[in-house]
C-alpha cells in the first residue's frame, strides 16, 4: 500500500472482508424485500386500490413493509460494503451511526414499554382494534395477519374482552340493526377445531353465532381470550427463548457497530503514517 510493506498495513484483511461479505449478504437480501415488495404491492393493485389514509395504512401493509425496510437494509448494507471493500471512511461512519441510531431507538423502545407498559398495552389494544378488528372483511393483509396470529396464539379478538372485540366488526357485530349474513359470527380463525368438516379443510362457518353466547359456551368451540393477552402470557411462559430473540438481534448490531468502528480506526492510523512517510 503505497510505500508501506503489505505486512506494514494497519488495516486488518479479516475486519474487512467480514464486514464486506456480511454486509454484501444484507444488500441482496435488501434487494430482495424491495422486489418483492414491489410485486405484492403491484399485484395488489390489480385486485384492489390501496388507499393510504394514515401512517397505520403503511404500518399494517406487509408489501410497503417490505419495500421500506428492504431499502433501509440496501442503503446500510450498500454504505457497509463498499465503504469496507474501498476503506471508505464516510460511508464506514455512515454505516455505524445508523446502526447505533437503530440500536438506541430499539433500547429506547423497550425502556419505554415496560416502564410504561399499561399505557403502551392500551395504546397496541386501541390500534389493532381500530385498524385490523374494523378492517378485517375489506383488507386481505388484515385477514391474513389477524387469522395467522388467532390460529398460532390460539386466541379470538384483541382486548381482554377476547371474542366479543368482534362486535366493532360492521359485518360481525351482533346487533339488530346488522343485516350482514355474518351477523354474530367470529372468523374461523378463532375456533378451536377448524376442521370440523373434514381434515385440511377448514369450516369458514365454525364461528357462528359465538357473540350470542357467553364467555364459557363459546369457549367450548372458539377461543376467547384476547390476542394481546395471550402473546403476553405466551412470552411470560417463553422468557428463555425471548431473550435469545432479543440476543439474535442486538449481538449483530454490536458486532457491526464495533467491526465497522475498528476498521474506520485501522484506515485512519494507516493515512495517517502515509502522510508522515512524504
Amino acid at each position: 500500500m503505497g510505500c508501506c510493506a503489505q505486512n506494514d498495513t494497519f488495516v486488518s484483511p479479516v475486519v474487512k472482508y467480514i464486514l464486506f461479505f456480511a454486509n454484501f449478504l444484507f444488500w441482496l437480501i435488501g434487494c430482495l424485500l424491495v422486489a418483492v415488495g414491489t410485486y405484492a404491492f403491484i399485484e395488489k393493485n390489480r385486485f384492489s386500490h390501496v388507499d393510504i389514509q394514515n401512517v397505520y395504512d403503511i404500518i399494517f401493509d406487509l408489501s410497503i413493509i417490505f419495500i421500506v425496510v428492504g431499502i433501509i437494509i440496501f442503503f446500510l448494507g450498500f454504505s457497509g460494503c463498499v465503504g469496507a471493500l474501498r476503506e471508505n471512511t464516510c460511508l464506514l461512519k455512515f454505516f455505524y451511526i445508523i446502526i447505533i441510531i437503530i440500536f438506541l431507538l430499539e433500547v429506547a423502545g423497550a425502556v419505554l414499554a415496560f416502564v410504561f407498559r399499561d399505557k403502551a398495552k392500551d395504546f397496541v389494544i386501541n390500534v389493532l382494534q381500530q385498524n385490523l378488528i374494523t378492517r378485517y372483511e375489506d383488507d386481505p393483509d388484515a385477514q391474513n395477519f389477524i387469522d395467522f396470529v388467532q390460529e398460532n396464539v390460539r386466541c379470538c379478538g384483541v382486548t381482554s374482552n377476547g371474542y366479543k372485540d368482534w362486535n366493532s366488526n360492521p359485518y360481525y357485530n351482533c346487533t339488530e340493526l346488522n343485516k350482514s349474513r355474518l351477523r354474530c359470527f367470529v372468523p374461523h380463525s378463532c375456533c378451536i377445531n377448524q376442521n370440523s368438516i373434514s381434515d385440511g379443510v377448514p369450516n369458514i362457518l365454525c364461528g357462528a353465532d359465538a357473540l350470542k353466547e357467553s364467555a364459557t359456551k363459546a369457549g367450548q368451540s372458539v377461543f376467547t381470550m384476547g390476542c394481546v393477552d395471550a402473546m403476553i402470557k405466551l412470552a411470560e411462559d417463553n422468557l428463555p427463548l425471548l431473550g435469545g430473540i432479543i440476543i439474535a438481534v442486538t449481538v449483530p448490531q454490536l458486532i457491526a457497530i464495533c467491526l465497522s468502528r475498528m476498521l474506520e480506526g485501522q484506515i485512519l492510523d494507516q493515512l495517517a503514517r502515509w502522510r508522515q512517510q512524504r
